[in-house]
């Protein structure tokens, strides 16, 4: 196969990880504690830290054992991803991967009677609840980092372009790091307001987390979007060629 790397490569990691940035746990949650927080800014700014630092550990512990089980496996089969029937398999699913992104987004969600916000609103009570117990708060990241693994279609995707760009499990690893300090690093710049500006940041974070939870829906809509369409770019043409017989 064509490989990701050519249309993707580090540019595409760089581009999955501020995707990975706006999502609930790694974007609306921390802007919530920023928002709720009781006590001095520096210690509502430090607990909402300690959140953010352990969502991004499980979600580089995650990535580690996600490439560490990859690789094996690529070393493996890595061949047959060249075969037209897997060719066609991809593309049918890049193809279906750029459908679901239409439902996915917020205004087609409204448009069926659903509300693309309601995830967000309902982490807010729960990250209410934890602000200021940092026991709680280190149960919040762990549950925000397991609910949307469920859903983690860009970090996937930034583990099959770490592991198409042969770097080895050592060399992925600290990739991993700088990808994971990316998704962070958005949430962990309000922290910095918060404790720089302390009650004089609040209308900003108020709309900071207003843009964060409409936004929010609609990033991963545009995530799936493009990695389908990466994919399918990639395989419709073998794909097309095998099945017209061209490559016979």
């Amino acid at each position: 196969m064509e490989s990701l790397l050519d249309v993707a490569g580090p540019l595409g990691l760089v581009l999955l990880a501020l995707v990975d940035s706006t999502s609930l746990g790694t974007l609306v949650i921390p802007v919530i504690l920023l928002v709720v927080g009781e006590g001095g800014a520096l210690r509502v700014a430090g607990r909402t830290l300690l959140y953010l630092a352990v969502i991004g550990v499980f979600y580089l512990l995650l990535g580690i054992g996600l490439l560490a089980g990859l690789l094996p496996l690529l070393d493996a089969f890595g061949h047959l991803l060249a075969s037209p029937q897997v060719m066609l398999v991809l593309a049918v699913i890049g193809v279906l991967l750029v459908v679901w992104s239409f439902r996915l987004d917020p205004k087609a969600v409204a448009k069926r009677g659903g509300d693309p916000e309601a995830s967000a609103r309902r982490w807010t009570d729960r990250a209410r609840r934890a602000s200021g117990r940092p026991p709680l708060l280190i149960a919040l990241a762990l549950t925000a980092g397991l609910l949307e693994a469920a859903s983690m279609i860009p970090y996937l995707a930034a583990m099959g372009i770490l592991a198409d760009m042969g770097v080895g499990l050592a060399r992925g690893s600290l990739i991993l790091v700088g990808y994971c300090a990316v998704m962070i690093l958005p949430a962990g710049v309000l922290c910095g307001v918060r404790a720089a500006l302390g009650g004089r940041a609040d209308s900003f974070l108020d709309r900071a987390h207003d843009w964060a939870v409409k936004h929010t829906a609609g990033a991963f809509s545009w995530a799936v979007g493009i990695i389908g369409a990466i994919i399918a770019l990639q395989t419709v043409g073998p794909a097309l060629t095998w099945l017209t017989g061209g490559g016979s």
